[in-house]
């Protein structure tokens, strides 16, 4: 006699995503979807005893990058592990795909990019299908034979991944199908009416919509061509997402160039908006006023007031404006280095070694070049013209040279009597291992964008497991955000800060996101739904992370179900890949 549901969840605080208080009840699954909640009858194959724990909709990730690694890593554990049972991918303008004879082999194949293309400063993952595809199946056994993202939405398929996936088109993706390899500048108007047509297919392959990275490839565009793109996907139903234009172009900058004013870049991606009448996602939104000196006080929480204060301008002329935060503090971006030796990348990648670089700056004249290169602007990623302060983000956290250890580059500086760059250099110097990092905190004002009506929850990551290490300099591990994001989002905002009640805080990652990018039947606990569930304690679920070792799942989240099936039991990833690409209705 066989049961009446599949999977049984009982014992459990009901939070259903909606905002609404939650209950006490079970939930129970019949194959992809939930089957009855509250006072269920009747039996079930598996019965999970959430002992009364909460039991929400899985946690809808809006902005990550985890279309770059899915196909490099489809049980995505670190994503599962902390709840994300559907991941927006496509996001900051790269997509991987529509492709033509240029692809990109995007963020998980740095070893290819290096032996293939070698540059010191900014290396390109941009290459013609035959140099890359040949070193591509000789390292992961699969080539990257796909053209149209409808063709790499089935190979995803085909090949079985555990989260769902909501894809956005790549803004510079198009861009290099109608350009080229030349596609560092303005477009022409027959250039942007071929890019159209590469917007239709991707929105018709079902994307959700097209994504910008105004502070990356997206920067060459002008205004108008981002609107008459806009306008395109505006026909189908889809929506433009953009990580505004806030430090310019990350590249070289040098003395004398002036920043970009950060709100401005808030106010062009509204305008998208305004101009092609579509929904706006605004990524990974803060306070876009500068106060400087950066302290506490009411002078931050008066930026932030005004930031948001735009955003509620434009809802209320009409506007469907949204926006998503970071969790955290310490973990923003796809990957963290904890060496030293890597904030000095471009010469580490000549040297070969942190030990050869260490030698190396025992040379007065190397020492010298560098200095000339960091000044001149070369080196985005060491800019003191951009960030004077630099040197007191810089905590060393482990060095053989106990002086060093718990200081910042600019206390060294003062206690040795030197400039703060020969001072980073005399720590390497010193130590070539020597480790970086900072416990930091959330901001104060962080708490303000959660509580705004708008405010969704995406922890800009890859898909990966513990066991990923970037295989050349700097030797990059994950970020911490990989493993527990979400669970550091509730434990800061629900349980510490107190910012957010439990039910708002899993409807901000759940029914909201869900509603605007059109997932149907997903982000609410009701029959019908599909059974993409999340069970999470409370008062215990924890961010394990460490600004050393980024590579830990959280705790408190134990039972993870993706379309019916667990992925996550018991804390351990099942091995059941049910998730699907989640195409534009």
């Amino acid at each position: 006699m066989s049961s009446e549901h599949d999977i049984l969840i009982k014992n459990a605080f009901i939070v259903d995503g909606t905002g609404a208080p939650g209950s006490r009840g079970s939930v129970a699954i019949k194959a992809e979807r939930i089957d009855a909640v509250g006072d269920v009858r009747g039996g079930a194959e598996t019965v999970i005893d959430a002992k009364g724990m909460a039991v929400t909709p899985g946690f809808i990730d809006v902005h990550n990058h985890g279309d770059q690694s899915i196909m490099y890593y489809p049980k995505a554990d670190g994503y599962v592990h902390q709840g994300i049972t559907t991941f927006v991918g496509g996001n900051c303008g790269s997509s991987p795909g529509p492709f033509g004879d240029l692809v990109s082999v995007g963020m998980m194949a740095g070893e290819i990019i290096q032996e293939l293309s070698p540059d010191m400063y900014y290396p390109s993952g941009l290459f013609r299908r035959e140099v890359v595809n040949p070193k591509h199946r000789e390292i992961f056994g699969w080539e990257i034979d796909w053209h149209t993202l409808g063709e790499f939405f089935r190979k995803l398929e085909a090949k079985g991944i555990s989260p769902n996936f909501a894809p956005l088109l790549g803004h510079h993706s198009i861009r290099i199908m109608a350009m080229g390899a030349d596609h560092k500048r303005k477009a022409t108007p027959a250039e942007v009416e071929e890019m159209k047509k590469h917007v239709r297919q991707a929105m018709i392959d079902g994307c959700l919509g097209m994504s910008a990275g105004r502070d990356y490839d997206s920067y060459y565009a002008d205004f108008e061509e981002l609107v008459a793109l806009a306008k395109v996907v505006a026909e189908y139903g889809g929506l433009y997402a953009c990580h505004s234009l806030r430090t310019g172009l990350r590249t070289a900058r040098r003395p004398g160039e002036p920043a970009p004013i950060k709100i401005n870049g808030l106010l062009e991606t509204i305008d998208v908006g305004r101009k092609a009448k579509i929904p706006v996602q605004v990524s990974h939104l803060g306070a876009l006023y500068d106060v400087v000196p950066t302290i506490d006080g009411e002078l931050n929480e008066a930026a932030a007031k005004a930031t948001l204060k735009i955003v509620d301008d434009a809802r209320k002329e009409g506007i469907d404006v949204t926006f998503d935060v970071i969790p955290g503090i310490r973990a923003f971006g796809t990957s963290s280095n904890i060496w030293l030796a890597g904030t000095l990348l471009p010469w580490l990648r000549v040297a070969g070694s942190r030990e050869q670089l260490a030698k190396a700056l025992r040379m007065r004249e190397f020492r010298g070049e560098i200095k000339d290169r960091i000044w001149e602007g070369k080196y985005y990623g060491l800019n003191p013209n951009i960030n004077p302060n630099w040197a007191g983000g810089i905590n060393i956290m482990e060095s053989k040279d106990s002086r060093f250890v718990n200081k910042t580059i600019t206390q060294i500086a003062q206690e040795l009597g030197v400039d703060p760059l020969d001072a980073l250099m005399d720590v390497i110097v010193a130590d070539p291992h020597a480790k970086i990092g900072s416990y930091g905190r959330e901001s104060p004002t962080k708490g303000m964008f959660y509580q705004h009506p708008g405010c969704m929850v995406g922890v800009d990551t890859l898909a990966v497991d513990t066991s990923f290490v970037g295989k050349n300099p700097p030797w990059s591990l994950p970020s911490e955000n990989s493993f527990g994001g979400f669970a550091l989002y509730f434990k800061l905002a629900v349980r510490e800060n107190r910012s957010l009640s439990l039910e708002e805080a899993v409807r901000k990652v759940t029914s909201l996101p869900a509603a605007k990018f059109k997932l149907r039947d997903r982000g609410v606990l009701k029959p019908g739904a599909y059974a993409d569930i999340v069970v999470i304690d409370p008062a215990a679920v924890d961010f394990k992370a460490t600004p050393l070792n980024p590579c830990v799942y959280p705790e408190g989240i134990p039972y993870v179900l993706v379309n019916g099936k667990l992925v996550v039991k018991e804390n351990q990833h099942t091995g059941a890949t049910p998730g699907k690409v989640l195409r534009r209705a």
